[in-house]
């Protein structure tokens, strides 16, 4: 079986949370609702997906990329006309072949999808009342009419593919409809959705979640105490009172006085200002709520805040009471200028020891100066293709291994790379730099680490692990960079760094130390 994946455009139920992202997007307990409903489908065996997108698709497919990571097959499809988006099924010929399931991804029934023997369209509703002298001869409960019908439809193999592709949404519902009148499909009732079509939905279906009353859904991680999971590096005050079910992203600093819970999700990157109460809502990432404010039944993201009780939205304009976080780790233009001003200074210092060690690779190595491509982070939202650079070095292999802090790496890696720096597309201090291919071969918790940080040329890894430093090093290294990331730590860094060239011992001792 294949999955056919149909993420909603801009609804006026949503009050504009869904204007720059799809709601898939939101974020469910630990996770977006887009990844919940993939990894129920890897569960059942489904691993053939197919996206139709049309609303900011850039996102999408940022944040799933090829499907590697879930051992998963991902293809896209762009709709030219969002009213009819099913056209791109007559390039998916799987449906010929194989049955196939139509999710309409702001709402998913947790349940298991049928075997192979599907010989009518099956429809999952939500909350359907099944009249009870209607029953097929395998018992299954039919209607004559849809109600509450959750746009997601188990299609048998053929050509039903072609029926439908060039139909809107409601002629499809029409079509639906008239094969249930006909008893041609067969409407099946699920209790479990995931329901992100409405805030209101949305913020049931997360309280669900954390209780743990979706059947085959769970929010990974450490639970701390019972129904409260608190994600890496978060900072929270001892006042602070925290209520399960709770659930706190990454990144996150919880002040003096705040009272969290219960059925909240604070996602990463969040700051919750002093004193501030919050129940029953969703904050997404990157958001700062202010001193002395009480939140139920909310969504705030970043300025805006949705008020779901009274189903009103409200833009702030003051950013002392509401704001967004995406520059929190972001450089200054003054720091920025300092790190060009010191690469310039060390173009200039270290030229002799450039020019010497191009000749000397030239002659006895075989190799020059050249320049790979590397990706730019924080990637914000960003699709890794629009988010490379040319990163100049000394050999096509000088970065594709790890390489300890010495001279080799700084003649191949260090002096080249300033260039990267005095453009501003590289830090002096920072994670490793890494290419496309690398990013999206780390694990999911890794990768998610690296495209929020900034690259380097002086890197912890470089500093603290040795040559044969395995991943689970490498990993701790760059996650200790990550959290502890700040200027003095830079400086800290880049004087380790430079009297490691000097100092050869003190370079293993330090490896010793950490």
């Amino acid at each position: 079986m294949i999955a056919v994946i149909v993420p909603p455009g801009p609804s006026p139920t949503m009050f504009d949370l869904d204007k720059d992202k799809s709601i898939p997007l939101f974020p469910l307990g630990d996770r977006p609702i887009l990844q919940h409903i993939i990894e129920a489908l890897v569960t059942q065996g489904i691993t053939s997906i197919e996206f139709i997108l049309w609303h900011a698709p850039e996102r999408i497919e940022a944040l799933l990329g090829n499907g590697d990571r879930w051992g998963c097959s991902f293809r896209y499809h762009l709709a030219t006309q969002h009213d009819r988006p099913y056209r791109s099924l007559k390039v998916i010929e799987k449906t010929k072949s194989e049955p196939w399931v139509l999710i309409h991804a702001d709402r998913y029934p947790c349940v298991t999808f049928g075997s192979s023997l599907i010989e009518t369209p099956i429809l999952y509703c939500n909350g359907l009342q099944v009249p009870q002298n209607e029953t097929s001869q395998s018992g299954s409960k039919r209607i004559s009419a849809i109600e509450n019908w959750g746009g997601t439809v188990v299609f048998p193999a053929g050509e039903t593919s072609d029926i439908l592709c060039n139909k809107t949404f409601s002629e499809m519902l029409a079509y639906l409809q008239q094969s249930l009148s006909s008893g041609q499909a067969t409407a099946i009732s699920v209790p479990d959705w995931i329901n992100a079509n409405t805030p209101d939905g949305l913020l049931d279906t997360q309280s669900r979640l954390l209780s743990g009353k979706l059947s085959g859904l769970m929010v990974s991680g450490i639970e701390r105490e019972p129904g409260i999971w608190i994600s890496r590096n978060v900072e929270i005050h001892p006042t602070a009172k925290l209520i399960a079910p709770l659930y706190i992203g990454p990144n996150c600093r919880i002040n003096r006085g705040v009272k969290l819970g219960p059925d909240v999700v604070i996602s990463g990157d969040c700051i919750i200002d002093s004193n501030t109460s919050i129940d029953q809502s969703l904050t997404t990432a990157g958001s700062y709520i202010g001193e002395g404010l009480e939140l139920s039944k909310t969504i705030v993201d970043h300025n805006m805040l949705v008020n779901v009780r009274l189903g009103t939205k409200v833009d702030i304009s003051d950013s002392f009471l509401l704001g967004g976080l995406e520059a929190k780790h972001q450089q200054g233009w003054l720091a920025r200028a300092v790190q060009c001003v010191f690469a310039a200074l060390l173009i200039i210092l270290f030229a002799p020891i450039s020019l010497l060690s191009l000749l000397y690779f030239a002659i006895a190595q075989k190799f020059s100066y050249l320049s790979v491509q590397m990706v730019k982070v924080p990637l914000g939202l960003r699709p890794l293709s629009l988010s490379t650079y040319p990163l100049p070095c000394l050999g096509a292999d000088a970065w594709r291994v790890h390489r300890p802090a010495g001279w080799s790496p700084f003649v191949r890696q260090f002096l080249p790379g300033l260039f990267a720096v005095l453009t501003g597309r590289l830090s002096l201090v920072g994670l490793p730099p890494k290419s496309a291919n690398e990013l999206e071969r780390l694990p999911q918790e890794w990768r998610a680490l690296y495209v929020t940080g900034r690259s380097g040329l002086i890197t912890e890894s470089a500093l603290a692990t040795s040559n044969n430093g395995d991943e689970t090093e490498l990993y701790l290294a760059d996650a200790y960079y990550a959290a502890r990331r700040n200027w003095l730590h830079d400086l800290k860094l880049a004087s380790q760094y430079m009297f490691c060239l000097f100092v050869p011992s003190r370079n293993a001792q330090f490896k010793r130390d950490n």
